[in-house]
């Protein structure tokens, strides 16, 4: 069965404060990559995140995009979205 991906309020606020054309790439990838995949884990540029039972990042050129993968409901939910540097902070 297939995941959808589901974006939080944060993620979406996340994607608005970095320049549109990063937001693009951002939102394409995840469409193109994560939208109706069978297996989010086995998904190139990913790894799971340390700490955390269901979290995974994904690297998008110098952006991460952070999600949570429940396998129970098929979802992927992106909870952030930005710049390297800054996107681990206060998870």
């Amino acid at each position: 069965m297939p995941y959808h991906v589901e974006w939080s309020k944060g993620a979406i606020k996340d994607l608005k404060g970095i320049d549109q054309k990063a937001g693009r790439l951002i939102r394409v990838w995840v469409r193109e990559n994560l939208e109706g995949c069978e297996n989010p884990r086995t998904v190139v540029n990913g790894k799971s995140l340390q700490g955390t039972k269901n979290g995974w990042r994904y690297r998008i050129g110098s952006y991460r995009v952070l999600v949570e993968i429940t396998g129970e409901r098929l979802l992927i939910k992106v909870v952030r979205a930005g710049h390297h540097q800054g996107v681990y902070r206060n998870l």
